[in-house]
């Protein structure tokens, strides 16, 4: 995606799913792009249902959901997918993306299909290796997959041939790109000429990985007196069982299971270590890696592979070359190439050299992304209107639709400013949500803001904003250094999670840099100021009757931001009054709330 963006494309990373947990490499900073997610289930939900009631629904998907239910199984969910298909639908066309591109055959990859169907993107997909081998579990939505895409990518010949083998009648649109990475960022690894053979293994801590092979390897290298140590970086399932077995052979000293690691530590522990090894083999489902990266990578450090002949590897090591190969699964064998770098260290030198030599003919990212790029030129139509949204107002609720645990003033007054806003301002104002209430008035909201599910734009899920905390140490010290002037005025509680927000926000404002921000109501005004004090864009903010924050933390923040005719927020008086000689009561009035249309157009005409 970075060599794509480096080549002039203009890309977005759409994710169906949040990611599983906080940890993030340092190539995320350097993308260009933005990344959106999907909104909560409740708005999801709402899509469908907007679908369903102008006809649209079964119109496009009703036949196309129950072939996929009977051909393929109701365990594949097609529902789910045509639901999620609408918000990336919607998406790509306020982002004008006129391709999309999914990697492996999976969820993502089915939901294309209906996002084809509904609003004729084309698609494209690469399949990997274990994704349409075992994961998919069904051959005939795979070809269906290939037949509705442009072109598939394959990462290997071995892929290659077997994709079209399964899918022959899309044989012509099938080929081979290998996963390319950019030699000139890894460095080359001096094999150390004594001393302990210092091995490395990567991966995602599963059965096809083989680590319990490379672990039983190391067994006997100890027990035929060869010194060395190993280090493994991942995580996952298999995490325990192994740490037992490394109990269990006694390699407690030799061996450490070093857990996740960010790229920039995986490449300083590639240059310090002799020859790195991957065991990899088919598991008991039947997956299997086929075309390993952490090989490329560490053939770009110049270090001697020691892995199995299986499946794409070969296409990856040249035996007695650069590096040696072994039978899955054979950890005499395994130990015994690794006991042969380690009493030449000469030869691990040549194998090393002649690696990253083949790398770089063959893997070079710029060699790769290149035949990319041609696939994705030959298919892009041509782009037809100019869609950039920079200059937008952004309008930041707290919560909606509203719950209706909300008292009806404030209910009725968020949904009508809001539906008002996308009304008449269009595509110059875009609202953002922090949440989305389950428990809300479907009947009223619907009818005041027919169209809320499309128009608004969501926060991310909490995963996502704690990402952003923790890797972005430089302004995560400057929130908290603010935290000081709002003094105690505002709930600590309050301000981080306001803070979590903001700073996801910032860097959306900085790619797709709105003119102004402004805080519908006074508990977004916090997040409002922190963005103005990352980024510099202007703010504003509006503060509703009984605002939660001290009236000092609002004079503090209003000092900040841009000076507006406020919106009257004032509670319309809805009672009326009875006199019953000398007493006067007062009651529950029955007049409709205010219709304050005048004063949304007043207000959203300063924006303009």
């Amino acid at each position: 995606m970075l060599a794509l963006e480096g080549a002039g494309f203009n890309l977005d990373i759409a994710s169906i799913n949040p990611p599983p947990g906080p940890f993030r490499h340092e190539r995320f900073e350097q993308f260009q792009a933005d990344v959106f997610y999907p909104p909560p289930s409740t708005v999801l939900s709402q899509l469908k249902k907007n679908a369903e009631a102008d006809g649209s629904w079964q119109e496009r998907f009703g036949d196309m959901i129950a072939r996929h239910d009977r051909d393929y199984g109701s365990e594949y969910k097609a529902d789910i997918r045509a639901r999620n298909a609408l918000y990336f639908a919607e998406l790509f066309r306020k982002r004008g993306v006129r391709h999309f591109h999914v990697h492996f055959a999976n969820r993502a990859t089915h939901t294309a299909l209906f996002l084809k169907r509904w609003a004729g993107v084309p698609f494209s997909f690469t399949p990997h290796a274990q994704d349409f081998m075992i994961d998919l579990g069904n051959d005939d939505l795979l070809r269906e997959m290939c037949r509705e895409a442009e072109f598939v990518v394959g990462v290997s010949d071995f892929s290659v041939e077997l994709l079209k083998k399964t899918c022959p009648d899309s044989a012509e649109k099938i080929g081979r790109i290998y996963n390319g990475i950019d030699m000139s960022v890894f460095p080359r690894a001096p094999v150390a000429d004594d001393g302990p053979l210092r091995i490395i293994s990567i991966g995602r801590l599963i059965e096809f990985k083989g680590f319990h092979h490379l672990i039983a390897a190391c067994g006997q290298l100890k027990q035929s007196g060869v010194d060395f140590t190993l280090t493994i970086i991942g995580d996952g399932p298999w995490q325990e069982k192994l740490a037992a077995l490394i109990l269990e052979l006694g390699l407690e000293k030799e061996i450490d299971l070093a857990g996740v690691k960010s790229q920039e530590q995986v490449k300083a522990a590639l240059q310090n270590s002799d020859v790195f090894a991957l065991g990899c083999i088919v598991d008991s489902k039947g997956a299997s890696d086929i075309l390993p990266t952490v090989i490329t990578e560490a053939m770009g450090c110049s270090l001697p592979i020691v892995s199995t002949r299986l499946v794409g590897v070969p296409e990856m090591v040249d035996h007695e070359e650069t590096g040696l190969l072994v039978e899955a699964g054979n950890e005499t064998d395994l130990a015994g190439a690794l006991a042969r770098l380690a009493n030449d260290r000469d030869l691990a030198r040549t194998m090393g050299r002649a690696g990253r030599k083949r790398a770089e003919s063959i893997f070079e990212l710029k060699i790769t992304s290149g035949q990319l790029i041609e696939k994705f030129r030959s298919v892009l139509p041509e782009a037809t209107t100019d869609l950039s949204l920079a200059g937008q107002t952004w309008v930041l609720l707290d919560e909606f639709p509203v719950s209706s645990s909300r008292n009806e003033w404030e209910r009725e007054s968020i949904l009508t400013e809001a539906g008002f806003a996308t009304e008449h301002h269009g595509d110059s104002i875009q609202l953002f949500a922090a949440s989305a209430a389950r428990n809300f008035e479907k009947g009223r909201t619907n009818e005041v803001f027919p169209n809320w599910a499309e128009a608004i734009e969501f926060f991310p899920d909490g995963l996502v904003l704690e990402a952003e905390w923790q890797n972005c140490p430089d302004r995560v010290e400057k929130i908290q250094n603010l935290r000081s002037q709002l003094g105690t005025g505002v709930d600590t509680e309050y301000f981080f999670s306001q803070a979590r927000r903001a700073l996801f926000l910032a860097r959306s404002v900085e790619k797709r840099k709105p003119k102004q921000i402004h805080a519908a109501r006074s508990t977004m005004a916090v997040c409002a100021w922190i963005v103005h004090q990352l980024t510099g864009v202007p703010f504003s903010f509006s503060a509703e009757p009984d605002s939660p924050l001290a009236k000092s933390t609002l004079e503090k923040i209003g000092k900040d931001s841009r000076r507006i005719q406020p919106l009257d927020l004032e509670k319309p008086d809805r009672t009326r009054r009875l006199q019953l000689g000398p007493i006067q009561l007062k009651l529950p009035g029955e007049a409709d709330l205010q219709n304050r249309e005048s004063l949304y157009r007043e207000f959203f005409a300063q924006f303009d």
